[in-house]
């Protein structure tokens, strides 16, 4: 009896509900985004490290992708079945920031609290900065939190889109499906016209570092990621007859040219000025995951038994994605003497998001029910 007690409370420790509704599909290419992204940054806890970071494909840039094209389709969907005035523009914020902002001002606090009151080194940046998501607006990262920077772009996302479209249908009178045309069209094109002003006549990146900190890792040089995945959204939602031909096609294309991608990244390393580097591969890796997303949004279930630890490692993926590399390896890892480093960050980089995803995200993105303003404002 008591063995079946423990058992069981152990089992509702540790048991996470499942929507049926997931798409298996889109839970495999976020389960693969973040393991690039969380192996990549512990590799060098293993011997070759140098060689077997050469294996890592850009994780962030799927997860961009993919979160343009899920945000996108949510935010098509309810243009298209609600006019669009303040309480409709209020409430997608509410929905957004009440899934994204709770967990992540949380770890925030504690790398703070750990950074100001733990170390004897003054403080490395102006943490204010970072509840506003301005840190790396237009400006290379601080050394504070350096994956926040990608946090920045998707904030930003959620918070400009919505406001050009709301420009565009509400002031100039377009409708909706011209307005979400424009918008993404605009935005892809500023974008990649500017990372080519900033390469001719701005900042040319003189090592792979500078390249990291003046192009891959601003907001302004890395919103239009977001936007190919909303271009999917938006052919999916009004041409579903050619979004659905040829998905196995448009599978191995998409697959052929992130490959292409990452061979030409790794061949041209120490060329950082290249213009291909600086310009077009955030462009190559976007189409690329896009033309994945037709095959991947219809793989709707899965009977491998490798499906729900998928599915699961998919649900805890934005926890992995604060703890990894800022609270994990320097706080914990890195303190543990002896050869295990490897397994022991693989094991806390699984189980402490867990929790934060069971016990923290799913109460706090609850609240947004409540927050909804259920009234014309």
């Amino acid at each position: 009896m008591l063995f079946n007690n423990v058992t069981r409370i152990i089992k509702q420790i540790f048991t996470i509900d499942i929507d049926e509704n997931r798409v298996f599909g889109l839970d495999l290419l976020r389960f693969f985004a973040i393991s690039f992204v969380f192996i990549g940054h512990g590799l060098h806890y293993l011997p070759f490290s140098d060689f077997l970071v050469r294996f890592m494909l850009d994780g962030v840039t799927l997860f961009f992708v993919l979160s343009g094209f899920l945000i996108g389709g949510i935010l098509i969907k309810i243009l298209n079945e609600n006019k669009f005035d303040r309480r409709v523009l209020f409430n997608f914020w509410i929905r957004r920031w009440c899934r994204t902002l709770p967990a992540y001002f949380l770890v925030l606090s504690v790398l703070v609290i750990l950074e100001v009151f733990f170390t004897n080194d003054s403080p490395k940046s102006d943490y204010a900065q970072y509840f506003l998501f301005i840190q790396s607006f237009a400006s290379p990262h601080p050394g504070f939190f350096p994956e926040a920077w990608s946090l920045s772009v998707e904030e930003w996302f959620y918070l400009l889109m919505p406001i050009f479209l709301y420009g565009l249908i509400r002031v100039l009178k377009l409708k909706v499906k011209t307005s979400i045309l424009s918008v993404i069209f605009f935005v892809i094109l500023f974008v990649t016209l500017f990372r080519l002003y900033r390469y001719s006549t701005d900042i040319i990146p003189h090592d792979l570092r500078s390249w990291d900190i003046n192009f891959r890792k601003q907001v302004i040089t890395r919103l239009d990621s977001l936007m190919y995945g909303v271009l999917g959204a938006y052919i999916k939602y009004y041409y579903p007859r050619i979004w659905n031909k040829g998905k196995e096609t448009m599978l191995v294309a998409g697959l052929i040219l992130i490959i292409i991608s990452h061979l030409s990244f790794i061949g041209i390393i120490t060329e950082a000025r290249s213009l291909y580097l600086s310009v077009f591969s955030f462009s190559l890796m976007s189409v690329g995951t896009l033309f994945l997303l037709p095959f991947l949004s219809s793989y709707t279930t899965s009977h491998l038994k490798i499906a729900k630890p998928v599915t699961y490692i998919s649900l805890i993926s934005y926890s992995m994605y604060l703890v990894n590399l800022s609270l994990i390896q320097p706080w914990i890892v890195d303190r543990i003497p002896g050869y295990f480093n490897f397994p022991i960050y693989i094991f806390l980089c699984l189980m402490i998001p867990f929790f934060i995803y069971k016990y923290f995200e799913i109460p706090t993105t609850k609240l947004r029910d409540r927050l909804i303003i259920r009234k014309a404002v």
